[in-house]
């Protein structure tokens, strides 16, 4: 795509969110990067956005409470019958000065909802 549609959303990794050693729920960070998936094509639906598709989604390290991440969201594909949205998450590594991936995931979203079906009848 040409012009790539990004968004970047920080979230903190909180005590609610960890389980009793601090780890970062699985779980709780997949519910919020499907929620950021919908960001950069929300504009593309005229009402609301349909449940995914599809997606894949892996977990290359583990975050803790107090953790400082960003979820980046870019449109990277559209076809005829769907948007693809990717997703990375990262901590900044201060030492270093660089990004540490935490996960990564590829979000499917259909243009249209194919279980509605639309009554073209007239009244």
């Amino acid at each position: 795509m040409k012009n790539a549609i990004n968004t970047n959303v920080p979230f903190l990794v909180t005590k609610e969110i960890s389980n009793a050693n601090g780890f970062l729920l699985p779980h709780a960070l997949f519910d919020k990067i499907k929620t950021v998936a919908t960001y950069p094509i929300r504009e593309f639906y005229l009402q609301d956005i349909p449940d995914i598709g599809g997606y894949k989604f892996k977990m290359y390290k583990n975050g803790f409470v107090n953790d400082k991440l960003t979820i980046q969201a870019q449109l990277v594909k559209q076809n005829t019958e769907s948007y693809w949205v990717n997703i990375t998450v990262t901590k900044s590594k201060h030492a270093t000065n660089h990004q540490e991936r935490i996960c990564s995931a590829l979000f499917e979203f259909p243009l249209e909802n194919k279980y509605y079906k639309t009554n073209r009848t007239a009244c």
